[in-house]
């Protein structure tokens, strides 16, 4: 059975060190979460690896393909220094790619404090470097806006025309949400609640809402978005949401069920867990699921024995492992 994952991230790139002195400037909680005694303290030799260390590692665990992706937040930079630093780096991703054509794919970063330059990135990374979509790490701006807002939608209606998907990651809350929701336990508690334990979860979830409930889907009915971490929190509200926001109040013709289930595939992100797996089966169908590891802050170890060992059928296990990813990236 072949195993491509799609959450598989490098670092070590000029953009991630401009980033992260912008992280540390404006999200000073950050370092708190880097203990290497707690989990999701990565292999930074290996992270920043396009090569063997890389493919030795995939191979001793049965990973036959990565698609590969930077969470680097360029939207903290000025547009100035962020277009030609996100170039460099879809441009390593594609050389990657290039080198070990079954063994990495990628998506593009874009530069999303300019979205006229964003759009104009998007269609170089897919139509000549052959990349397969985007990842937004976080809100596309470090202020209080999120992926709904109008100066976005140029680059969803081009990722929806060049029919690629958008993965919409987790990033930093915003710092007035952290500071309410998540500060007073502790400086290490509550820079990880902060971030993976819950906070940048809530953050990529809530954009999937209102993007539906903006009516993107509607303007832009071969938009695909992906979601990580068995959707973000979202499938496990979505009965909720249609109780709450029926086509009544929303003025669509879908429930928002209907709508993530046609727009949405949800990733496990290395959450290992198959009550997890069959509730969003349940929900979604086995169609809507694409294997992910969020390599490196989880290892590969897990990564084909979840597929192998899970307590669904054959062929659901073919969609999830491989097929699902082949048909919406063509790879």
């Amino acid at each position: 059975m072949r195993i491509i994952t799609i959450e598989e991230h490098i670092t070590g790139t000029n953009l991630d060190k401009a980033v992260q002195k912008k992280v540390v400037e404006r999200y000073p909680y950050h370092p708190h979460t880097l203990g290497p005694d707690l989990p999701y303290f990565p292999d930074f030799e290996v992270y920043a690896d396009l090569g063997e260390k890389r493919l030795a590692n995939m191979d001793k665990f049965g990973i036959d393909m990565q698609v590969l992706s930077c969470p680097a937040q360029a939207q903290l930079l000025a547009p100035g220094d962020a277009v030609p630093l996100v170039r460099e780096v879809n441009d390593q991703l594609a050389a990657a790619a290039s080198r070990h054509p079954t063994r990495f794919s990628a998506f593009a970063s874009l530069p999303w404090s300019d979205p006229a330059a964003a759009v104009e990135e998007l269609k170089r990374a897919v139509t000549d470097l052959g990349l397969k979509g985007v990842l937004l790490p976080g809100r596309p701006s470090f202020g209080p806006v999120l992926l709904d807002n109008e100066a976005f939608e140029p680059i969803l209606a081009t990722a929806a025309s060049l029919g690629v998907p958008l993965y919409i990651h987790p990033g930093y809350p915003h710092p007035d949400v952290q500071k309410v929701y998540y500060s007073g336990l502790g400086d290490e508690l509550s820079a990880r609640l902060s971030i993976f334990g819950w906070g940048w979860h809530n953050e990529a979830g809530i954009q999937v809402v209102r993007l539906i409930l903006s009516g993107a889907f509607e303007r832009h009915p071969g938009l695909q978005v992906i979601s990580g971490h068995w959707g973000e929190l979202v499938p496990f509200y979505l009965a909720r949401l249609d109780q709450a926001l029926p086509p009544k109040a929303t003025g669509f013709k879908r429930t928002v069920t209907e709508i993530y289930a046609d727009h949405v595939h949800v990733t496990p992100s290395g959450i290992f867990e198959y009550p997890h797996l069959l509730f969003c089966m349940q929900v979604l169908g086995a169609e809507r699921i694409i294997h992910s590891v969020d390599f490196p802050l989880i290892g590969n170890e897990g990564g084909r024995t979840f597929i192998e060992d899970a307590p669904i059928s054959a062929s659901d296990k073919q969609k999830i492992s491989h097929g699902n990813v082949e048909a919406l990236l063509g790879l």
